[in-house]
C-alpha cells in the first residue's frame, strides 16, 4: 500500500488523515484477528464464586487468580486449591424445645390477658348501657310529666328510656339495679345536678332535680314517685334560650341528660357539731336548699322535738307572689293552728306537687323546719335584720322549736385553717364543688390544736352552713361574686350583706364558738 494514500486503512477502520506540518507516525500494518484457542481448565468455573475487590490491583491483599483468557497449569490450579481456605462446617442445630415452650406460654399469656382485657370492656360499656345516666355522654329520657305550678314556673318529671322497657327478672335480696343504685348513691350525697342538652343550639344547663316527694329511693315504703323519675322546677325567662326550649316540649318528647354531677357534701361540712343550716335561695334555688333539707332532716330519720339534729331555715325570695308556692297554705296553717284545727286537714285540691313537698317537711320535721317566703313585687326583700334572725340563737322559729334551741349550743373546736372541710380560708380557693372527688382528705382540725386532746367529750370539729343559690345577681348580693381563676369558677371571698353581717359578728354570728361556711352554689 502506497504511504501517500490519502487514507490509512488500520484494523478495519478509517481515520481522516494528518494534517500539513503535524507529526506522522508509524502505524502497524493491518493484520487480521486470529482466533484465539480456549484452553478449558479440568475444573469447573462459576462466575459467582469469583472475588472481587475494590482495592487497587497493587493494594489488594487477596490473591490474584491469573486470568481467564490464559491458560493454567496444572500446577498452577492445585496450588491454588491449596491457597483457598477449606469451607467452614455447617453450624450445629441446637435443641429448641425450650424456645418452644416459652413462645407457646408468651402466646398463651397475651391471649388470656386479651380476653380479660376485652370482659371488662365489654362490662363497662354494659353497665353503661344499663344505667340511666353517666357523666361523658348525653342519654336520653321520656318526659312522663309537665305541671304548670305558677304562670312562669313549670314542674317536668322525666324517666329514663332503659325504665320505659319491660321489667327486668326479679332480683336477690339485698341486689338493686344500676339506676336505683346510682340514684341512690346521689341522693345520698346531698348536692347533685345534671345537665339538659338544647339539641338544636347544643347547648346545656346544669339543673338540680327535686327530691322525691317521699322516702321510696331511701329505702321507705315505696310509696310515692317511683325508683328512677326526676323532677326539675324550670321557670321560663323571656329570651332565655334553654328555658324556651323546654317549655315547648310535651308529654312522650325527649330529653337529653347527663350527669349526676356532684356537688357539696352537706354533711361532712356540718361534721359532729354542725347544727345549723340558712339557706338563702332565690327563684328556682328552692331546689338545692330542698336537696340539703332532705339530706341533713330524713337523714337523720323521723324528728321528735327533743332529737338532736340540725336545723333548716330557707329564706325563698320570689318576683311574684304567684311563684311563692305554699305560702298560702302556711297562712292558713298559721290561722287554723290558732284555732287549734287538726293539721293533718291542711291540704286543698289547689296545691301543686312542690308546695305539698315543703307541707311534707313542715309536717315531718316541725321544730326542724322552717321556710320564709319574700315577694319583690309586694316590696318584701330579704333584709340584714331577717339574716340576723335566721342566724342567731333567737326563735326565728316557731314557739315548738324553743324547747330545743333554748339548750345551749355544742361548743365547736376553732378549724383548723389547713382543713379542707371547716375552714373558710380553704373554701375560698376550691377550684370546684365536688366533694366527692376530696373525700379522702381528712379533717384536720382535732390533729392542729393540741387542747382538743383533753378527756372533754363535748368537743366536736364542724361548722354551720349558710348556703345561697339563685340567679348570679342575687348570689353576688348576699354573697359575692364567683371568680374565675385557671380556667375553674371559684368560690371566691365572701361578700355583700353576708360580710357585713360575719365581719360585725367577728366570724362568730349566732352564739359564742359557732363557726360559718359560706356556700355558693
Amino acid at each position: 500500500m502506497s504511504p501517500s494514500s490519502t487514507t490509512i486503512r488500520c484494523v478495519g477502520r478509517t481515520v481522516p488523515r494528518l494534517l500539513p506540518g503535524s507529526q506522522a507516525f508509524r502505524l502497524r500494518p493491518l493484520q487480521r484477528a486470529v482466533p484465539r484457542s480456549w484452553q478449558l481448565s479440568k475444573t469447573l468455573y462459576f462466575p459467582h464464586s469469583r472475588r472481587f475487590s475494590s482495592l487497587p490491583p497493587g493494594k489488594n491483599t487477596e490473591p490474584q487468580s491469573p486470568p481467564i483468557n490464559e491458560p493454567q497449569t496444572a500446577q498452577q490450579q492445585q496450588q491454588q486449591q491449596q491457597q483457598q481456605p477449606p469451607p467452614p462446617p455447617p453450624p450445629k442445630q441446637r435443641s429448641t424445645w425450650r424456645a418452644q415452650i416459652l413462645f407457646n406460654l408468651a402466646g398463651i399469656s397475651g391471649v388470656i390477658i386479651t380476653a380479660v382485657v376485652l370482659k371488662s370492656i365489654h362490662a363497662q360499656d354494659g353497665a353503661a348501657k344499663n344505667a340511666p345516666m353517666n357523666t361523658t355522654s348525653f342519654s336520653p329520657f321520656t318526659i312522663t310529666a309537665k305541671e304548670q305550678v305558677s304562670p312562669t314556673a313549670f314542674v317536668l318529671s322525666v324517666r329514663a328510656e332503659q325504665q320505659q322497657k319491660p321489667p327486668p327478672p326479679a332480683r336477690k335480696n339485698g341486689e338493686e339495679s344500676s339506676s336505683s343504685s346510682l340514684l341512690r348513691r346521689s341522693w345520698d350525697h346531698g348536692l347533685w345536678s345534671v345537665e339538659i342538652k338544647q339539641p338544636q343550639l347544643q347547648i346545656a344547663r346544669h339543673y338540680t332535680p327535686l327530691p322525691p316527694t317521699s322516702l321510696s329511693i331511701a329505702g321507705g315504703d315505696g310509696e310515692g314517685e317511683e325508683e328512677g323519675e326526676l323532677r326539675f322546677l324550670i321557670r321560663k325567662v323571656d329570651g332565655g334560650e334553654m328555658s324556651t326550649y323546654l317549655s315547648k316540649l310535651r308529654v312522650g318528647d325527649k330529653i337529653w341528660l347527663r350527669g349526676p354531677h356532684l356537688g357539696f357534701d352537706v354533711a361532712r361540712r356540718l361534721g359532729d357539731a354542725g347544727k345549723r343550716v340558712v339557706f338563702l335561695a332565690g327563684g328556682t334555688g328552692i331546689a338545692p336548699a330542698l336537696q340539703v333539707a332532705r339530706r341533713v332532716l330524713d337523714g337523720h330519720g323521723s324528728a321528735t322535738l327533743g332529737e338532736d339534729k340540725p336545723t333548716v331555715s330557707i329564706l325563698w325570695a320570689n318576683r311574684y307572689a304567684a311563684d311563692a308556692l305554699g305560702r298560702q297554705q302556711q297562712q292558713k296553717q298559721q290561722q287554723r293552728s290558732s284555732n287549734k284545727t287538726d293539721r293533718h286537714a291542711l291540704q286543698t285540691p289547689a296545691e301543686s306537687s312542690l308546695a305539698l313537698q315543703i307541707r311534707e317537711l313542715q309536717l315531718k320535721h316541725p321544730g326542724h323546719f322552717r321556710i320564709s317566703y319574700f315577694v319583690d313585687e309586694e316590696r318584701h326583700f330579704i333584709k340584714e335584720q331577717d339574716l340576723h334572725l335566721a342566724l342567731t340563737d333567737s326563735s326565728s322559729f316557731s314557739s315548738s322549736f324553743s324547747s330545743s334551741s333554748s339548750s345551749s349550743p355544742t361548743p365547736i373546736l376553732p378549724a383548723s385553717p389547713s382543713c379542707p372541710w371547716h375552714s373558710p380560708a380553704q373554701l375560698v380557693a376550691l377550684p370546684d364543688d365536688n366533694d366527692a372527688g376530696r373525700h379522702s382528705s381528712p379533717c384536720t382540725c382535732a390533729r392542729d390544736h393540741p387542747s382538743s386532746s383533753s378527756s372533754s367529750p363535748q368537743t366536736k370539729t364542724g361548722a354551720d352552713l349558710i348556703c345561697v343559690s339563685g340567679p348570679d345577681g342575687f348570689v353576688a348580693a348576699y354573697a359575692g361574686p364567683k371568680r374565675w381563676f385557671g380556667g375553674t369558677e371559684r368560690q371566691g371571698p365572701v361578700r355583700g350583706m353576708l360580710e357585713k353581717i360575719m365581719r360585725d359578728g367577728g366570724g362568730k354570728t349566732g352564739g359564742a364558738g359557732r363557726n360559718w361556711l359560706v356556700l355558693k352554689l
